[in-house]
């Protein structure tokens, strides 16, 4: 496919997680240039496209396509709509970068890959937590050796989504959204320990569905351990149902030669679904004050990453591998493998057994 200089995208879908893509569009119009934007809410697509100077509105994603002058595609809608909006970015041979949750359904991830690979487009998924540069540095020290053998990980997500959103909201609809907290918020999370670890090969979970508002077999409450094809071991845990809480979301990762763990996010400009300053204790340290271990955190001035905004490196991620003709680093291919994860989670409530993710 011949490239555009600068990259020319059609955004579709203009709601909040578009509002934090945007600054890609506007920080760098010179590799990333936003054409045409696109939502079946005209008032919403005309705010989107004055804040982001676009001049190219549309209401019709297929006439989007056919019509706008692009090379690809930035899907920030709901998770059911993502296979169609894949497939038809595909025919048309545009490059697609699709916001988490790949996909709603495990057959519509496998239809999604089977039509970019037709194609040969780049299919990417906006797996954010990625392209934070903490996260750069903490996989780094990992490959590197530095917590030795990695033994097991945690990471859990509290917030309390259901009263912030209107009622009826996709979110709480689990066949709009594939299901809850889980494949809407945990998915970040889990899919950051893949990205460090590995793949999962089983999976034990329970889910359940506290609040009213989650209709369609949605759940606000999950916990589930996660036992990876190296040998790591994980749990999670996912609540929607509180009002309160000493922190929205962590994580961990315990190894033979060390331990770290994420702070809460200082102030909100921190940003959405990052944590705060990554922590690090080695056990060549010398003991704190009372025994207590020493934590440091984490540098990240050797990470090679365009900002320190995440969306803004996941964009330019995706326009780089459009460009070089590179499998993205959360590509359509690795990331179906977060939704087993998923999926398994949700069959093992189901059944009450563990779930070996290959029989999915």
């Amino acid at each position: 496919m011949i490239m555009s200089n600068p990259l020319k995208v059609g955004l579709v879908g203009t709601g909040r997680i578009a509002r934090a893509h945007m600054t890609a569009y506007l920080q760098y119009p010179d590799r990333v240039k936003l054409m045409a934007v696109c939502d079946i809410d005209e008032s919403a697509a005309q705010e989107y496209a004055k804040l982001s100077n676009v001049d190219a509105v549309y209401r019709d994603f297929d006439k989007m396509l056919r019509e706008a002058e692009i090379d690809a595609v930035d899907i920030c809608t709901i998770h059911d709509q993502h296979p169609a909006q894949v497939i038809a970015a595909a025919e048309q041979g545009k490059h697609v970068l699709t916001e988490k949750a790949m996909a709603h359904t495990l057959q519509g991830c496998r239809d999604m890959i089977e039509a970019t690979d037709g194609a040969g487009v780049v299919l990417m998924v906006a797996q954010n937590l990625r392209y934070v540069p903490d996260s750069v540095a903490v996989k780094r020290l990992m490959e590197e050796g530095a917590l030795g053998k990695i033994q097991a990980v945690r990471t859990h997500a509290i917030f309390a989504v259901t009263r912030a959103n209107a009622a009826g909201h996709w979110m709480n609809d689990g066949k709009r959204a594939g299901g809850g907290i889980l494949m809407t918020n945990t998915i970040h999370h889990v899919d950051l320990l893949r990205y460090y670890v590995g793949n999962v090969k089983r999976v034990t979970g329970v889910c359940k569905a506290v609040q009213p508002e989650m209709v369609n077999g949605a759940e606000d409450l999950v916990v589930a351990t996660l036992e990876f094809e190296n040998g790591v071991i994980g749990d999670l845990f996912g609540n929607w149902t509180t009002f309160r809480s000493p922190e929205a979301m962590s994580y961990m990762v315990f190894g033979s030669n060390g331990t770290l763990h994420s702070t809460p996010p200082k102030t909100p400009e921190q940003g959405l679904n990052q944590f705060g300053t990554i922590m690090m204790s080695l056990k060549s340290q010398d003991q704190g004050e009372a025994g207590r271990p020493v934590f440091e955190p984490v540098a990240t001035t050797e990470v090679d990453l365009p900002s320190d905004n995440c969306f803004v490196n996941e964009i330019l991620h995706f326009e780089d591998c459009c460009r070089e003709g590179k499998e993205p680093i959360s590509s359509g291919k690795d990331n179906i493998e977060t939704i087993k994860m998923i999926m398994g989670i949700y069959e093992s409530s189901r059944t009450g057994r563990a779930i070996d993710l290959d029989s999915l």
